[in-house]
């Protein structure tokens, strides 16, 4: 077995700053764009952006079949990155464009735009993370490619929490309007994202060759009946029900917090906009600190056993901020430290998980369904982002949240700091039980590769 190298793991990880670029960019700031630039009530820019859910966890399936069955002169999952990476970049700057709509019109602009995002993001994510799990199948190389993928995937994270409110700060100081100001924030996310994904396009040219359509597959036409049973077949895999719980809970909270934390700083703790730019970037840098440290955790817990430490860590933090309800510069420093443990442990190992479950799958069934598994896994996180970001603009409705005044209520910023702390890392605990119920450690892992091993020397 050919283990990667370092030319390797740069060349396929960098994509991952298209990935959490965007999605952080969406995650952290579109309820706050919504609600108050383009003037529309927090329950229905929740819905809206759970509607953009809906039609990601359809589309997910169809392309998680097309990534599977791609055989060009590119690759089978090339030619997919590189094509959605551009409507990628042109739906992020329509989605922070505030046209001169009124009422229900203006709703169902940002339900489209918030469509043709997902549309592209999914388009590059499944065949991005499919890709990822054709590069190794060694347990050990897997993890290393994904701590690889996490460094770029936090570069993206900074650059989306950095950028825009300084951006936008900057932009209005030389003349510019609120709303004109967030348009070209929106339009330089997704040109540096889209640049990310064709980096990646070309360096991962060997590890995706081209390959011929297999004449059993000839005649074989897309039908949705048959991907929605074949998502079912892969939601009865023994380790799938507990990855499903894993990713939901714990994206429900990353959602929450990442969502939340942009209202908690400019309304709680009354925070500029330089100042709230300066502490996203400090929790990007902490998960940056927190990836080798990871690594050597993993060595010595393995990745479910560090999960768990750190979601537990994370979860204790939190509550004990929320209870003790102190807060200035230096606890702030100390809740972006907390944040970041409880928002990104998930991207840096669980999606290995899912790559495990593509080894299960081959070695139990015989099938390979790289592109099905993983975008079964990202239906599962736009379920999950789609629910954690309605259930905060439903606790903002409830909780008499008004995106027109500079000031909140004292009911509304205390559930404003719930959101921010308590409320999401239940779903974390959650998250880490079900960790420790999930089936496959390193020594399953080898006795899956073993049966994959004779099963295809049976078949020789």
């Amino acid at each position: 077995m050919n283990r990667l190298t370092v030319k390797d793991h740069l060349g396929y990880s960098i994509g991952s700053i298209g990935d959490s670029l965007v999605y952080t960019f969406i995650g952290s700031f579109l309820m706050f764009f919504l609600t108050t630039v383009a003037g529309i009530e927090p329950a229905a820019a929740g819905v809206i952006t759970a509607v953009g859910a809906v039609w990601n966890a359809v589309f997910k399936p169809v392309i998680g079949y097309l990534s599977d069955k791609v055989f060009t002169r590119m690759g089978r999952r090339r030619p997919l990155i590189v094509g959605f990476s551009f409507p990628l970049a042109l739906s992020i700057f329509l989605l922070f464009t505030d046209l001169p709509l009124h009422g229900a019109m203006k709703a169902i602009y940002y339900g489209l735009m918030t469509i043709m995002f997902w549309t592209s993001y999914t388009g590059y994510y499944v065949p991005y993370c499919a890709l990822g799990a054709e590069y190794t199948n060694d347990y050990d190389d897997r993890t290393k490619l994904r701590l690889f993928a996490a460094v770029f995937n936090i570069i993206g994270t900074i650059f989306s929490m950095a950028l825009p409110t300084v951006m936008v700060d900057i932009l209005m100081n030389r003349g510019m309007s609120l709303d004109g100001a967030w348009s070209v924030v929106g339009l330089v996310m997704g040109v540096v994202a889209t640049t990310s994904i064709i980096i990646t396009f070309f360096a991962s040219k060997k590890k995706d060759p081209p390959v011929s359509k297999p004449k059993e597959l000839e005649a074989e036409k897309l039908d949705i009946k048959s991907l929605f049973i074949e998502y079912l077949a892969i939601a009865r895999l023994k380790p799938a029900l507990y990855l499903i719980i894993i990713s939901i809970a714990s994206l429900i909270c990353s959602t929450l917090i990442l969502s939340n934390i942009v209202y908690f700083f400019t309304y709680n703790l009354e925070f500029e906009a330089g100042e709230i730019s300066a502490f996203l970037v400090t929790r990007s840098l902490f998960g940056l600190v927190l990836v080798p440290i990871l690594g050597k955790t993993v060595k010595l817990l393995d990745k479910r056993g560090a999960v768990i430490f750190y979601y537990l860590l994370g979860a204790a933090g939190m509550i004990i901020m929320d209870v003790l309800s102190i807060w200035n510069m230096t606890t702030a420093v100390i809740y972006m430290l907390v944040a970041a443990v409880c928002t990104t442990i998930y991207w840096d190992i669980v999606p290995s998980f899912y790559y495990d479950l593509c080894d299960y799958d081959k070695a139990k069934n015989c099938k390979d369904r790289q592109g099905m598994i993983i975008s079964f896994q990202g239906l599962v996180q736009a379920i999950a982002s789609g629910m954690g970001t309605l259930i905060l603009g439903f606790i903002l409705q409830l909780c008499g949240f008004n995106g027109e005044a500079a000031v909140q209520s004292e009911h509304t910023m205390v559930w404003i700091q719930h959101t921010a702390t308590v409320i999401p890392v239940l779903m974390l605990m959650l998250a880490a039980f079900m960790v420790y119920k999930y089936p496959i450690s390193r020594k399953m892992h080898a006795q899956l590769l073993e049966e994959i091993a004779k099963h295809e020397a049976a078949q020789k």
